[in-house]
């Protein structure tokens, strides 16, 4: 049974209450575990730049003005920081392991934390008092020094292939990134992404299951009701297949197939049970963790 929205809104209170408790507990521990992952994860980085730029489409372009990493490079927890007295902006576009284009930041001005990535990165560096507008062999050495790279020590960087497209495969529930598009079968009942549909959501990343038997959805939003699908991909003769299509409701915990290796999944949301499908706000996307819940289970 759903619980209803008031109730709802009282049980997530009372959590959030009792986690603050425990924030403020452990926050002396929380500083230090920060401190140790900026020093035991991360690695400083120093790629070599090239005079140029990328366009929209993430491909080379001739620009005398401009720097650029012309080879792409791992970037999993990626920090960007520049010095205080800088004369650099700078911009980031991300790739995957074919070296195909998924996206790009804005032009930056300030430091830069963006954490989980399409595995590999490229950067290019702007002037921002460069009279002539033009690279000098000098400017190509000093302008990278006013910034500092830093990435994990450890990539995890594995891609598959589905239904064309190159999916990054993650061990943990935390770091599955959604985007707008459903993932649904064809006219010929063939597995297929449907890109820009603004009333459903999708893991752009496959979870890895192994070793796990069950995964339970719980809806924690207080403000709609979630429409919860996931799907279990098998490694059949090395293609990656998607062998079933789940409906999961409310709280309820799902028994996944043997062969099952991986998960991707799919949301939508309406006010009600029986209502129909709305369009997914933006702030609903970047927030999903908020709205919906996961786990796995042996």
């Amino acid at each position: 049974m759903k619980i209803n929205l008031k109730t709802k809104s009282i049980i997530k209170k009372v959590a959030l209450a009792l986690a603050g408790v425990a924030a403020l507990t452990g926050v002396g521990f929380g500083v230090k575990a920060i401190v140790d992952y900026t020093k035991n994860d991360l690695k400083t980085i120093s790629p070599s730049f090239e005079v140029g730029n990328l366009g929209s489409d993430g491909k080379y372009v001739n620009d005398e003005s401009t720097l650029y990493t012309k080879s792409a490079f791992a970037c999993d927890g990626l920090q960007v920081k520049l010095d205080f007295d800088n004369e650099i902006k700078y911009q980031l576009y991300f790739y995957d392991d074919l070296d195909n284009f998924i996206e790009s930041t804005d032009i930056l001005s300030e430091a830069y934390s963006g954490g989980i990535h399409d595995g590999f990165a490229r950067l290019v560096i702007i002037p921002t008092n460069d009279e002539d507008n033009k690279i000098s062999w000098t400017e190509k050495v000093t302008y990278p020094k006013q910034m500092e790279i830093k990435v994990s020590k450890e990539q995890n960087n594995k891609y598959v292939s589905v239904s064309s497209k190159r999916l990054r495969c993650v061990d943990n529930i935390s770091e599955l990134r959604f985007v707008y598009g459903d993932f649904n079968t064809d006219a010929n009942g063939i597995y297929n992404f449907i890109p820009s549909n603004k009333r459903a959501v999708n893991s752009m990343d496959l979870l890895s299951v192994k070793g796990s038997k069950k995964i339970t959805f719980n809806d924690i939003s207080d403000d709609y009701y979630i429409h919860f699908y996931c799907y279990e991909f098998a490694d059949i003769n090395g293609n990656i297949v998607c062998q079933k299509k789940n409906f999961i409701r409310d709280s309820e915990t799902l028994e996944l197939s043997k062969n099952t290796q991986y998960c991707l999944f799919v949301y939508a949301i309406s006010n009600d049970s029986s209502g129909e499908v709305l369009e997914i706000p933006d702030k609903v996307l970047t927030n999903t963790f908020d709205i919906i819940s996961i786990s796995l289970s042996k």
